[in-house]
C-alpha cells in the first residue's frame, strides 16, 4: 500500500507543475486612434497591417493568431445593445458569449477552426475595440490573454 503523505506530496507537485511551466507574458500598453490597451508583446509579435476596419493590426510570427485593436465614430449615437441588434439581427444564436452593458458590448463567436472575440466600449462619440482571432484549438491557452487584453481597453 503507498504511503499516504508520499501520494499527497506527489499529487500537489503534479498540481503545481503547470503554474511552474506557465511563462509570463511580456505585457505593454498599444496606444492606437485614441485606445488604449494591454498587449502580451511576446505573443502578438508581428505587425499585421492596417485592417478593417482601419486600426492597428498584430499577430503571432506564425499568423495563427490576430489582434485587431480600432476606433469607429458612433455616427448613429447608437447604445450598445442597438448596434448588435443592427450588426447581427438573426445572428445572435451563433454568439457563445453574449454580454451588453450600458457602455459596452462583449461577443465570441466560434467557428470550426477559429474562435472571434470582440469587445468595443461606447465612449461619447467613439467606439473603442478590439477583436481577437485566435484557435479553436487554443481556447484554454488564449482565455486568460483574451480576458487581460479585453478588461484593459480604453479610452486615451
Amino acid at each position: 500500500m503507498p504511503n499516504p503523505r508520499a501520494l499527497f506530496l506527489a499529487l500537489g507537485l503534479i498540481a503545481l507543475a503547470p503554474a511552474a511551466h506557465a511563462a509570463p507574458h511580456d505585457w505593454a500598453i498599444l496606444q492606437h486612434d485614441g485606445s488604449v490597451v494591454a498587449v502580451p508583446r511576446d505573443v502578438f509579435a508581428a505587425d499585421a497591417g492596417e485592417g478593417t476596419p482601419k486600426g492597428r493590426m498584430l499577430s503571432t510570427p506564425d499568423g495563427r493568431a490576430h489582434l485587431h485593436v480600432f476606433t469607429v465614430r458612433n455616427e448613429r449615437g447608437e447604445s450598445p445593445g442597438a448596434f448588435l441588434a443592427r450588426v447581427f439581427p438573426r445572428e445572435r444564436t451563433r454568439l457563445s458569449y453574449d454580454r451588453v452593458a450600458r457602455n459596452f458590448f462583449a461577443v465570441s463567436q466560434p467557428s470550426e477552426a477559429l474562435i472571434l472575440y470582440r469587445r468595443c466600449n461606447f465612449v461619447r462619440a467613439d467606439i473603442h475595440c478590439v477583436d481577437l482571432q485566435y484557435p479553436r484549438g487554443e481556447k484554454r491557452a488564449f482565455d486568460g490573454i483574451v480576458t487581460r487584453i479585453s478588461l484593459s481597453l480604453r479610452p486615451r
